[in-house]
Order: structure tokens, then sequence, then C-alpha cells
């Protein structure tokens, strides 16, 4: 009876309702107009109650969970410390590590560009190198290029692409300190820093081998907290996104937010809504002007598609300033224009945004500082120049790639992960402060495009549907949440294992369903004996089978990467191109070929071979011949002469060497040590340095030191 009576009331079908209540037919005339009201009340109801269970399991929330027993030690080997000019904090804090044991090769930044940043690391950098350690995100002065960029995220980003191109694979960790907040009473103190986390959630995404973590320190820097710095950098805790703190160390976790109490915000008055005429801004528009926003006030560019007057059908009035919010000039103007339409602002939702999808190893300054333009330098202007004015709300929304990040996603994961720490940093001096980080949005940006929706939704990331936006934007903003609250639409069975892939990730293995598939992920998990075993079973296969054992890695590997559910999708001779695959597919489908072949593959390889015919052609030539052709006749031939030369000089004794006066030349050829003031004994070790020592090398060059 339940399941008919709601069917009932969902179809508002009173006829129906009537007929599961068992209402008798001379009743339902009489009744008819009391249960067509009811009817509506009831729809409603469910309705919203419906909408509010979907926004439920959207909205996440980051912690931070204290490690119980921190990895000690030193890390192991020589590292490179980069150090930026002129800050006393790094300078302190190189000599702290080492006083602790360290062992460092230090390299100034003066500000070198990525070519000659990467000179320097090829003239520096040792093969044997143990890991990278980055102080240059420490310098938090501006760099004069944006108000939201330091000097030391545009220098990180610098760094991260010189290691690249001097082919450093030594693990990178970058080391900042206030930016990040652990709790109320561990508040964000730099944003500028957290410019670096936020690039630092893209680039394992995107070089997985070559990144080691993030590390934020304390605002006293003590020898407590350094050792337990170079415990993080052992890197045997698995961890990279690590808080230092006096209490001990904190890891970054997602779980889900359950916020419930509501606050005692209302929407009244006059609201500033930034881009207010598109996008998120345009839905925040409608639903403050239900809500009961008296007037709004909407920054938009040319055009706004008839919105005043839908929102003065609302009942609320609309001015539409077109304004530059780049700049602090822009900003003040349009502060002073509200002031002069005698409106005291009660409230702001900043909701401009730009999105630029590259690799950070092809990302450059310029386009970094454009992102931040449209996207943060407003909400610096608006932050300083609004001052403690008693607002009631100062909302801002964000996205997911300053929250776990994105391959393609450096900028925008530093231009969001920005907003969320200047978020928190208001909510700690007393501002009513909220950070809304989107997922991909129906009809919106990348959600209004059908091919990356489709792209996006097999890696597990679906569009918010566009119904549910306000009534996401009203629960998150009515409750009393966390400053910054998550919104996305993730199916975890899909997006874990994407995510994943090539590098574990510590942040979701407090999320229920995402621990579900890591630890299953973990128990089928050989590592490199997989790609051993793979390569075995290549090897072992006749000519014709090794293209098909091939070919059905690529093709299953790529429909993996595109979200596929077989690898039927994948055409052999069709371009990767028009199979879909963007930047970011390209360097998961390398990365992912080479944890399965245990072995490195260029990063233009989708590139250099476009299908995966192509593709199968250079992974047998790569693989095949590199590991199963075995030496060339004349190598055999020089084996074979080696060997049986070998054999004779074992059976002549040393005596005879010595007697030939061949004896003392062999071995100092082989490096004994000894000189001619310090005569050695010889004794049957001889045998053993000779036997070690190359044929030719020994015979000629011994012979030509006797003539």
């Amino acid at each position: 009876m339940d399941a008919r009576f709601w069917e009932a009331v969902e179809r508002e079908d009173v006829g129906s309702l009537m007929a599961a209540l068992g209402v008798d037919p001379e009743e339902r005339e009489r009744t008819a107009d009391a249960m067509e009201a009811a009817v509506g009340v009831l729809s409603s109801w469910r309705r919203r109650r419906d909408e509010k269970s979907a926004v439920d399991r959207l909205r996440y929330r980051v912690g931070w969970k204290p490690l119980a027993n921190p990895a000690p030690g030193l890390p192991a080997g020589t590292w490179l410390v980069v150090v930026p000019q002129g800050t006393d904090r790094a300078g302190e804090l190189l000599d702290a590590l080492a006083a602790q044991g360290m062992r460092t090769v230090v390299l100034p930044y003066d500000g070198a560009d990525r070519a000659e940043l990467t000179e320097l690391l090829r003239k520096q950098v040792d093969d044997d190198l143990g890991g990278v350690l980055s102080l240059l995100a420490l310098d938090d002065r501006s760099s004069g290029a944006s108000a939201a960029l330091s000097a030391g995220a545009e220098a990180t980003l610098t760094l991260v692409q010189a290691l690249g191109d001097a082919g450093v694979t030594a693990p990178l960790w970058c080391v900042t300190s206030g930016a990040v907040g652990t709790g109320p009473a561990d508040p964000v103190r730099s944003p500028w820093q957290a410019l670096v986390w936020g690039l630092g959630r893209a680039v394992p995404l995107e070089s997985p081998d070559r990144w080691g973590g993030l590390v934020d320190l304390p605002d006293v820097i003590d020898e407590r907290a350094v050792r337990r710095l170079l415990g993080a950098l052992s890197g045997q805790d698995g961890e990279d996104q690590l808080a230092v703190r006096p209490a001990g160390v904190l890891a970054r976790r997602l779980g889900r937010d359950t916020s419930r109490a509501v606050s005692d915000w209302r929407v009244r008055g006059t609201v500033l809504v930034t881009s207010g005429t598109e996008g998120l801004g345009r839905h925040a528009a409608r639903w403050l002007a239900g809500a009961g926003a008296e007037h709004l006030v909407l920054t938009a560019a040319p055009g706004t598609g008839g919105l005043p007057e839908e929102l003065g059908g609302l009942g609320c009035a609309c001015t539409v300033i077109e304004t530059d919010l780049t700049t602090r000039d822009g900003v003040a103007d349009l502060l002073a224009r509200v002031d002069a339409l005698g409106l005291t602002l009660d409230a702001v939702v900043h909701a401009a945004d730009l999105v630029r999808t590259n690799p950070v190893v092809g990302t450059d300054t310029t386009e970094l500082v454009e992102v931040l333009a449209a996207k943060a330098d407003g909400v610096v202007h608006l932050d300083e120049l609004l001052g403690d004015r008693p607002l009631d709300m100062f909302v801002v929304f964000s996205s997911i790639a300053g929250v776990w990040g994105g391959g393609g996603q450096g900028t925008s994961g530093a231009a969001n992960a920005f907003l969320d720490a200047l978020v928190e940093r208001r909510r700690a001096r007393g501002l009513p402060s909220l950070s809304v980080a989107w997922g991909v949005v129906e009809g919106i940006g990348v959600g209004a495009d059908e091919a990356t929706v489709e792209q996006l939704r097999r890696r597990g990331v679906s569009p918010v549907a566009a119904g549910l936006v306000v009534t996401a934007l009203s629960q998150t903003v009515t409750q009393d949440a966390p400053a910054s609250v998550t919104v996305a639409d993730i199916d975890w069975d899909r997006f874990v294992p994407a995510f994943t892939g090539m590098r574990g990730s510590p942040l979701l293995t407090d999320l229920p369903e995402a621990r579900r598939i890591i630890e299953a992920a973990a128990t089928d998990d050989d590592g490199d004996d997989a790609g051993s075993e793979f390569l075995r079973t290549l090897l072992d296969a006749p000519e014709a089978e090794q293209e098909r054992i091939l070919m059905k890695l690529v093709r299953s590997t790529a429909a993996t990467v595109l979200g596929h559910s077989g690898q039927d999708a994948i055409s052999p001779h069709s371009p990767f191109q028009e199979m879909g695959f963007d930047s970011l597919a390209a360097v998961g489908l390398r990365n992912s070929l080479g944890a399965a072949v245990s072995t490195r593959l260029p990063a233009t390889l989708t590139f250099d071979y476009p299908t995966p015919a192509a593709l199968v052609g250079y992974l047998r030539e790569h693989l095949v011949r590199a590991y199963a052709q075995g030496p060339s006749q004349e190598d055999t031939a020089l084996a074979e002469r080696e060997a049986e030369i070998r054999r004779a000089l074992a059976a002549v004794p040393l005596n005879a060497l010595r007697d030939a006066g061949i004896l003392d030349a062999l071995l100092d050829l082989a490096g004994d040590g000894t000189t001619e003031d310090e005569p050695a004994e010889r004794d049957d070790s001889d045998e053993e340095l000779i036997d070690a020592m190359d044929v030719d090398d020994l015979l000629q060059r011994a012979l030509g030191s006797t003539q």
C-alpha cells in the first residue's frame, strides 16, 4: 500500500490516491477538492525530502586525522634542497635540517626561468639523489603579477617543470607553513602558500613517479617539528598530504559532510553576486531572489539573457554592473557604485570562474595568472576592501580541482585551493564565510559539453543535476557547515580505480565506499611482480602471439582510461584523439601501460604512436627486442672468446705471470689501491681480482705496460 500511495502522490494522481486509500466511490466526489490540495502538499514535501537526500549524498568535507605513530628517522640519501633567496625562515629551516643529520645539496633560487633552472639542475643533480625538497613556497611575498600569486608559488611551478625537463626522477616534496588549517584552533595563516597545495594535487596525477608530497609546518618550527618533517620525508607512512603540529602529525582526509544544525542566516536585503548572469552565478541569483533577497547586484559582461526581468517577476530588484574584478580599483569602483545607489551590502556570492585544461609541464606563468585573475583576484580585493564590514555571509564558489586535484587541472587546483584557504582564514577571523567546491554541474562549463560529460562519467564524475543546484546551495549555506564544503556527484566504483591507478591516495582511505575499493585492489595488486610476469609471458610467446597480447593490453588499458566497460570500444586502427583521448587521458594511458610492463614510457606516447596498432608496434620493438632478442652474434662471439681467455688465464700459475712481469701490471690496472710506496701482500684474492677484469682491456693494457 505504501508504494502505491507514494507513487500516486508523486504523480499527483488524486484518483489513484483515493483508490490506494480505499475511499468509497460515493465519497470521492465529496472529498475530491480537499484530497487534491492534500496531494499537492504531500507531493511538494516528498520532492523536497528526496532532493535533500540526494544533496546529502553529494556533500563532502576535508578533515585531518592524527597519525598514531608517525615514521621517525632520516630520509635516505642526499637531498637537493631548493631555497628561495631573501627568506630568513627558509634559511633557518635549512640549518635545522642539517643539524639533525640530513645530507643536503643546496640550490639557491634567484628567479631563474625554466630553461635556466633546468641547466642548473642538470649540473647539480646526481643519479643517486634521494629526493628534492622545495622550500620555495615559504616565500609568500607577492609576485606582482596577481593579487593571489606569491613569488614562492610561481617559483614552485617553474621548479616542477624544470625537474621534468632535466630528467630528475627523485621525488619532490614541497614545504609550506600556514597553508592549511587543521581545525578552529589552527587556522590558515597564508592562503598564498595554499596555491602550492592546489598545484601539488595535480602533479602526482600527471607524473606519479616524480612526486613526494606536501608538508605544512607550524608557525614555530622547533627541533621536534623538524624531526617530524624528516620522518614525513622518509615516506614510510605512505602519506603525501601532512600537517606537522605541536601535538603531532596529521594527515589530510576526505569524508562526508554530515552537518545538520541550521545556522541563523537568512537571505535578506542586498546581495552582490559576481558573474551573476551566467553559470553558477545565474543559479545563485535565482535562488537568492526566491529566498528573500530584496535587491541583487550582479556583475556581468554585456548581455544578461533576460535575467533581470525574471528576477523582477520573483519580487526582487536587480542592478547589473559591468566592472573589472581583477583589479583593486575595479572592485573599489563597484563598491562605490553600490553605495551610490543607497544600498547596503548584506551578503556576497563570488561565482566568477575560468578553467584552463593543461598539464603542469605545459602551463606557463601567464596562464596561471590568467586563471587567478578571473577566479581569485576579485576575492582578494573584496576581502580587503570590505574589511570587517558586518556582512551576513560571504560565499565563494570553488571547485573539486582544489580539493583532490585533477590531471590537467594544475592552475584551477591552485586557484581554488587559494579560495578555500582564504575563506577559512576569514572564518577564523570571526567573519561568516563559506566556500562551496563544486564538481561538474549539468549545463555549465564542461557540464554543457556532451562528449566531455560522457568521458567524465566513465571516469566516475557525473554532473550534478541542474535541479539540485538550488537545493544544494540552500542546504549548504543555511546549515552550520564547515568553512569549505564539496558538492559533487561521484561514482566511487569508477572514480577510485582511475584516480589511484598509478599512485595511491591516502586522502580517500577514510571514505568507506572508497576504502573498500582501495583495499580490494591492494589484495589483488602484485606491484612490480605483475609487470615482470607480463614480460615473461610476452617474451615466451611466439611472434604472432606477442602482437595479440600487446594489442589486448593496449585496448583494455585504453578502455579503462576512458571509462568503457570493455576493449571493444577501442578500435585498433582509429586515432586515439578520435576515440576521446585528451592530454589527461594520454597521460593516464602512458602511466598505466608503463606500470603494466614495468618500463618508463615517453610522455609523447600517444602523439608519436597515434593508434593502438602503431602503439603495439612500438611496444613490441621496445620491449621484445630489448628483453628477448638477446645478445647479437658479435656479442656472443666476444663472450665466448672472453670465456676462453679466462680459462687460459686460470690455468697459468701466478708465479709464471709474476716471472713474466705481467702480474703486478694486471693488479695495478684492476685497482687494488696499492702504490709503489705501499707494496701489497699478494694472496688468493689476486685471482678473484683478475677474474673481475675485462679480458681485452686487461691483456692489451697489461702487456703494453711491459713494453
